[in-house]
């Protein structure tokens, strides 16, 4: 995936290509018909933009939230003795110089770590603290309880129950938040225990019959797919049901583009603070 920052130029050639990739599926006429709507796309700061950022730290999120972007994306683990932290992967070796796995450490201990940059691992709670000051945003929260090993039945109750009262407890009036996860328990968890929650089925996969399907016996209709493997027909198929989709991943200013011209309505990226840019300079019709 390039850097946007150290490859303009390719990245340049990315979008003649990604334009000319469209024209199959979108015709000028479709083109300009979409401008006219003036739909309303979002941007999704990808673990606060972990390109760009020291990903899912309090510094991240701070930075983007001072530039404007009220979009974000992040990812909730529970420790040994029940504390809920914000970090991606299950193994903490890809962040710090150390090795463990979140849901087998203490909370003391993973307060102790430091990632390369020189940042703590933040809790949910100093998060919830921080979107708490800038009511209007758009969080989505990822459920890290995909390892069913380190998540039964009886700790993925108990993980839903915390954090569902945290995050419930925390939101602003203005703010949406949402609870996402590829776990298609804990979102059925919520469903049923909490139906007023937006849930939101994230994939791997495209925005499919098969997917749509998954997202309708959770019961909901947010999905988040990934966009190489997600058609514009499907997305029109998706939209016509009344869904919502977010598309992932968006590493660049062509791949953002191409997730706005298959009709996204948030646009999830690795590269917030560039895309603010491009929306500045009037090249990605998105709200930041």
């Amino acid at each position: 995936m390039l850097n946007l920052f150290t490859h303009r130029s390719h990245a340049g050639a990315l979008i003649v290509l990604a334009l000319g990739v469209l024209s199959v599926f979108i015709s000028p006429a479709e083109a300009g018909a979409q401008e006219k709507e003036q739909r309303e796309v979002r941007l999704v700061a990808h673990r606060g933009g972990r390109f760009e950022a020291d990903e899912n730290t309090l510094p991240a999120f701070e930075t983007a939230l001072q530039a404007g972007i009220t979009g974000f994306e992040l990812d909730i683990h529970r420790t040994a003795d029940g504390r809920y932290v914000i970090m991606h992967d299950f193994e903490v070796s890809r962040m710090v110089d150390a090795e463990g796995t979140l849901e087998k450490m203490t909370f003391s201990e993973v307060r102790a770590l430091r990632t390369r940059k020189g940042n703590t691992i933040p809790t949910l709670d100093e998060v919830l603290a921080l979107f708490s000051k800038y009511p209007g945003c758009y969080v989505e929260f990822e459920m890290k309880t995909t390892r069913e090993d380190l998540y039964p039945e009886d700790v993925l109750a108990i993980y839903a129950e915390d954090v569902y009262a945290s995050i419930s407890k925390a939101r602003p009036d203005a703010s949406t938040y949402i609870f996402s996860s590829f776990d298609t328990r804990v979102l059925k968890y919520l469903r049923k225990h909490h139906p007023d929650v937006e849930v939101m089925f994230i994939t791997s996969k495209g925005n499919t019959a098969e997917t749509r399907a998954i997202a309708a016996d959770i019961g909901t209709k947010r999905m988040a797919c990934h966009r190489a493997r997600t058609t514009l027909e499907d997305m029109r198929k998706a939209h016509k049901d009344g869904m919502v989709i977010n598309l992932w991943p968006n590493g660049t200013e062509a791949e953002m583009m191409l997730s706005y011209y298959l009709e996204a309505d948030y646009i999830c990226t690795d590269i917030p603070r560039a895309a603010c840019g491009f929306i500045d300079e009037g090249k990605l019709p998105v709200r930041k």
